[in-house]
């Protein structure tokens, strides 16, 4: 009997929270704030993989085409809070920081237990306003650089056990950009993530791909209280993992073997180069005149529900080597003076 309790390639990306994505490209004014609390679940048992499984999840070839195939159930309740404030009307701050509650089928089989819980992985990045109107197009263009911290939480080996993130930094820089349509607005980012090498258990180590990361949406205000979004997310790994000869040799006692080599500890069980294509949808409900406590500090609320899933796209913007799994979000975002009051669609 295989021992790897882990064996399912999404435990190193967070799922996407509709909501602070559509605000990307804007910095606050000075002394305004955005914030947002989310509540989300994600489930996945399916993923596309460029292996040749048997019934039992043995490799029996590699690499064929990109397919999908049954994987164990993995799921992940998050309550997260997002945050951006204005250190000047040019220069905004923010962070991410999640709760997190995990189960695996694979950690029930192996382990009895259910799946860490706790803080994962926070972020922290700053936002940087370039140019408020490129060549007279009303579009403009952002600044961003973020830097991912994951000392919240125990690393635990990751041939054998379930962790709150990924256990390693990473750092994203990103050109935003922005513009206002009518009642409506239309984003872009377009970015670059460095990801490090994770040496909790050297000489056990592994540095996960580089990626190329685009992802664009926006929304429209159909009426005074509601409000629809959407987002398209494409992440392409560069191809720069690697994994270090006593990881791999750690590895066969628990499900590798010699014959495989590190293309499938790469490609599979680690997940360290995944290719994925998303797209999301919300809806923005203006619920202030309903909620009236603490009106003059925070003017405007908005209760969000999200949903997002990978889909298998089309070369080369497929999703290969990840995950498809569903995301439900629930978000109260509480804009006001020290808490920004948003308003996207009077901006120009």
């Amino acid at each position: 009997m295989k021992k790897r309790i882990l064996s399912i390639m999404l435990v190193s990306l967070m799922f996407v929270f509709a909501g602070s994505s559509a605000f990307a490209a804007w910095t606050q004014p000075k002394g305004y704030a955005y914030n947002q609390l989310t509540v989300g679940y994600y489930v996945t048992d399916e993923k596309y993989t460029t292996l040749q499984l048997d019934s039992d999840g043995v490799v029996t070839g590699f690499p064929v085409d990109n397919h999908k195939v049954p994987s164990a159930k993995f799921s992940s309740t998050k309550i997260t809070y997002y945050g951006e404030y204005g250190i000047t009307d040019k220069l905004t701050i923010y962070t991410s920081i999640p709760y997190d509650w995990q189960r695996s089928d694979d950690t029930m089989r192996y382990a009895a237990e259910d799946g860490p819980y706790g803080v994962g992985d926070i972020n922290l990045g700053i936002r940087h306003s370039l140019i408020d109107n490129i060549a007279g197009t009303g579009v403009l263009m952002s600044f961003q650089g973020e830097v991912k911290i994951p000392e919240a939480y125990d690393c635990g080996l990751i041939t054998t056990h379930l962790s709150l993130g990924d256990c390693q930094y990473d750092a994203t820089v990103a050109l935003l950009f922005g513009r206002g349509l009518g009642k409506g607005y239309a984003w872009l980012n377009t970015g670059y993530k460095f990801r490090f090498e994770n040496d909790e258990f050297d000489p056990a180590t592994f540095t996960p791909s580089d990626q190329i990361k685009i992802s664009f949406g926006g929304g429209y205000a159909v009426t005074s209280w509601l409000s629809i979004r959407g987002i398209v997310d494409w992440t392409r790994s560069v191809g720069n993992a690697k994994v270090s000869p006593a990881l791999l040799a750690l590895d066969w006692p628990t499900g590798g073997s010699a014959s495989n080599g590190d293309y499938v500890l790469v490609k599979d069980t680690l997940g360290l180069e995944p290719h994925a294509l998303s797209v999301g949808i919300d809806l923005a409900f203006n619920v202030s005149k309903y909620l009236t406590f603490m009106k003059d500090t925070f003017p405007n609320k908005e209760i969000v529900i999200s949903y997002n899933t990978e889909i298998e796209g089309w070369d080369p913007f497929e999703t290969e080597n990840f995950s498809r799994g569903e995301t439900f979000n629930v978000a109260f975002v509480f804009p006001g003076e020290g808490f920004f009051p948003v308003n996207l669609f009077s901006r120009k």
